[in-house]
């Protein structure tokens, strides 16, 4: 969609009270379709902004735009000490629709390298593809604005890391220690993580003697 700047960071904070802060019939969970965003939204930590892109921007220019929120994301004067509450959103207006579909490949070619660092990029748009964890026929990132997220890695990812030995190695690295001890609230969490550890983590711990 193209929308002038002010417009588009209008629509999208419009999304996250309609749409983020609520419940949803077909998330597969109760409470709010991401946790996180009312939270960050009253402590203050959910930083927006809208970077406006060239209409036949490519994979490459997008991937760039990602290096730059790293960046920013790193320098930031967070208000909040509590980390899983820092997020910074980039709203991309002038991303023409045919276009889409590159912000999920600038998405899969940096999550490995943001994963290792410690974070977490989302992608949202009108035609995206991405499903919810607890129900994946719900997709559950269709946005009516263009936009990235990054954040900290947070203990529940382990949803959306357990798949590829890479991302479970990142994750099994900062939260590995918790399910060792049994402190783990959710019995779906301490399945996806047995299951990557059964698929990826003899050869993980080979790699780490």
């Amino acid at each position: 969609m193209d929308s002038p700047p002010a417009h588009a960071l209008e629509i999208a904070r419009r999304w996250f009270q309609d749409y983020l802060t609520r419940s949803h019939q077909h998330i597969g969970r109760s409470g709010p379709v991401c946790p996180f965003v009312e939270p960050a939204i009253k402590a203050g930590t959910l930083e927006t902004r809208v970077w406006p892109v060239a209409p036949d921007i490519d994979t490459g220019g997008l991937v760039e735009i990602v290096h730059r929120m790293t960046e920013t994301f790193d320098t930031m004067a967070w208000q909040g000490r509590n980390r899983t509450l820092h997020a910074l959103v980039v709203v991309l207006p002038g991303l023409a629709d045919d276009r889409l579909p590159l912000l999920d490949q600038a998405h899969a070619r940096m999550k490995t390298e943001l994963a290792h660092r410690g974070l977490m990029l989302g992608q949202f748009h009108a035609a995206c593809d991405e499903r919810a964890a607890r129900n994946r026929e719900f997709m559950v990132s269709r946005s009516p604005v263009p936009m990235l997220a990054l954040r900290h890695m947070a203990f529940h990812d382990v949803m959306f890391l357990h798949t590829d030995p890479g991302w479970f190695a990142a994750y099994r690295a900062r939260y590995g220690a918790r399910y060792r001890t049994g402190s783990v609230p959710d019995p779906l969490f301490a399945e996806l993580f047995a299951e990557a550890q059964r698929t990826w983590g003899e050869e993980q711990d080979k790699g780490d003697q």
